[in-house]
């Protein structure tokens, strides 16, 4: 009776122990597919791919919103003096965006870039910023 019992508690055991892996194993296949989610989405936000028709006339275009676009995954938006520079920088560029191209092509790039970022409060800074620029009636080099 006592090897019976003591068989029967090694099996329930192990199957609590097989019923934890799988689930341990199921938990690092969501956290997998989720890491490669959001690697694919660092992958499309290809920044020096933006160098195309509408940048061969103002490549330094591409440095100045790579750069804001840094300092808007950076920045501290606990300092309101930081926050406001990334977001004037990002409007300016915007507003010269539309002086080397037109509005709705500055729009789509912009657009493009909203897309492929996950943080919502950087998310939020650019979409200001942008807002902003529409309201600049010419760029500031």
């Amino acid at each position: 009776m006592r090897n019976v019992l003591l068989t029967l508690g090694l099996v329930v055991l192990l199957s609590g122990c097989d019923s934890a892996n799988q689930m341990i194993d199921k938990a690092q296949d969501a956290a997998n597919q989720k890491v490669e989610s959001l690697q694919t989405k660092i992958e499309t936000l290809d920044i020096e791919g933006l160098n195309s028709e509408l940048f061969k006339n103002a490549p330094q275009l591409v440095s100045q919103l790579t750069a804001a676009l840094k300092d808007a995954s950076q920045v501290d938006f606990n300092n309101a003096a930081a926050v406001d520079e990334v977001k004037k920088r990002v409007s300016n560029i915007y507003a010269c965006l539309v002086d080397a191209s037109s509005a709705s092509s500055a729009q789509a790039v912009m657009d493009k870039l909203l897309t492929s970022i996950s943080n919502a409060e950087m998310k939020q800074l650019i979409e200001s910023g942008i807002a902003e620029g529409k309201t600049y009636t010419a760029c500031v080099q």
